[in-house]
């Protein structure tokens, strides 16, 4: 006969499991609510410690359990925010597996975690795949929210910064207003609406409106000032689009310190080795390229290029973009010997990443065309000119004004190189296609 368990050493087991169970809760509960508050102080290191920990305690709970997407979703966002786009990515996909499975095809959660991965998307600068999770997110977000809730104003408006970076002003207009008129009825000095007005600044700017860009990025400034802080990177990008406005029509002293203020905003942030950090640096180099400081924008441009290759790697196409500005100024310097292995390097990027017909190739080739022609390389020149000439017609046909640039470089390379016959072709061709240019825009 089987010996029964005494009916007190059931019961104290069961106790002991709840309670265990009950104190894991409140540890998850209490790492969420702790990790929540470090993003909103910018403590993302602290941040994921905190939901790595939870990721572990969420592992435990029942299948069904809420909280393990959840605690998934706020990792990915916490990744996302340090610029760790490659750990972010399956953390965004695995999220919204599980939300599918808890609740189905459309749900708030699923369009949160839809747009967390449209904005990793952005980031890196591919649209393409961020619009249809955007489109996607709007659309769970009209269907289940009511239409003035603060999710629908933020999904207008991610949706219609995609659209304006796009060049679809078209679409990216009402979806602007709809999101600011939405947010303005909630407060007029909310974080909703400083996001509002920095998104019609990049419009403004877009569509030619400067007066009105500055006044929109001003407005945002003051706003994330007043509801994050100085410290906050929401506000450094706001003062980045004000100080990158004031640039784009030389008010290079008004833009200086406020770009100096957003480097050192960022580095506090989120340290040195971070893509918004390099991104400073970037816009600085290219301040000071504008103001003829050609020496601190190549120092700065240099300093660029190591922290994308710490960053991204030696091998990564971004990096072809500093390469050549780096070029060109050592090229316009008289420095050949360090311009060459820049535009080389940059032309072996993008033909790896992109093929060896893309305009970007034909940009890099148009480069070290005129180097070498500077150079009196003129037979080095032609070739390189002639290949460049051949993808740039073949991207944008005769009319544009890259292919009368480098139809400029290639007659002037041909005539260094006594190839007079070929030289006088080219020029002929050239005026022709600027005669049929005129008579068009006569008509």
């Amino acid at each position: 006969m089987r010996a029964s368990v005494p009916v007190l050493i059931v019961f104290t087991a069961l106790l002991v499991s709840i309670l265990a169970k009950s104190s894991t809760l409140e540890t998850w509960k209490a790492n969420e609510d702790a990790a929540a508050k470090a993003s909103k102080l910018v403590q993302f290191a602290e941040a994921e410690k905190l939901l790595l920990a939870n990721q572990k305690l969420a592992q435990t709970f029942p299948p069904k359990d809420a909280r393990l997407p959840r605690t998934v979703l706020d990792l990915a966002e916490v990744y996302r925010a340090e610029g760790k786009y490659s750990d972010a990515f399956p953390l965004y996909e695995r999220a919204m597996q599980i939300y599918r499975d808890l609740y189905g095809p459309g749900s708030i959660e699923l369009a949160d975690t839809l747009e967390g991965e449209a904005e990793l998307y952005k980031s890196l600068n591919d649209y393409a795949h961020a619009e249809p999770l955007l489109v996607k997110a709007l659309a769970m977000r009209q269907k289940l929210s009511p239409s003035d809730s603060d999710d629908v104003a933020q999904s207008e408006n991610d949706l219609g910064e995609l659209y304006t970076v796009t060049g679809a002003f078209d679409k990216a207009e009402p979806l602007l207003a709809d999101a600011l008129a939405l947010r303005k009825k909630a407060g007029a000095e909310s974080v909703g609406v400083a996001q509002s007005l920095e998104a019609f600044g990049t419009f403004y700017g877009k569509t030619g409106h400067t007066p009105q860009a500055e006044a929109s990025f001003r407005g945002a400034v003051s706003i994330f000032g007043k509801t994050l802080g100085g410290q906050h990177p929401d506000y450094a990008n706001a003062l980045e689009n004000l100080a990158l406005s004031c640039e784009s029509h030389r008010d290079f002293a008004t833009a200086e310190p406020l770009l100096y203020r957003v480097l050192e905003i960022r580095k506090t942030a989120f340290g040195p080795e971070h893509r918004d950090v390099a991104t400073s640096v970037d816009n600085l180099a290219a301040l000071k390229r504008s103001e003829n400081k050609s020496q601190e924008a190549a120092a700065l441009y240099e300093q660029a290029i190591a922290m994308w290759e710490s960053i991204l790697g030696h091998d990564s196409p971004d990096l072809a973009a500093d390469l050549n500005n780096l070029g060109v100024i050592y090229e316009l310097d008289r420095e050949p010997a360090k311009a060459e292995p820049l535009f080389l390097r940059a032309i072996a990027l993008d033909e790896k990443a992109l093929g060896v017909a893309s305009p970007e190739v034909g940009t890099d080739l148009n480069n070290l065309g005129l180097l070498y022609f500077l150079s009196s390389r003129y037979d080095d020149s032609q070739k390189i000119y002639q290949r460049a000439l051949a993808i740039r017609i073949n991207a944008y046909g005769e009319n544009d004004p890259a292919v009368a640039e480098t139809m400029n470089g290639y007659a002037a390379a041909l005539r260094g190189s006594h190839h007079e016959a070929e030289a006088k072709k080219i020029e002929s061709r050239l005026k022709a296609i600027t005669n049929n240019q005129s008579v068009t825009v006569s008509k």
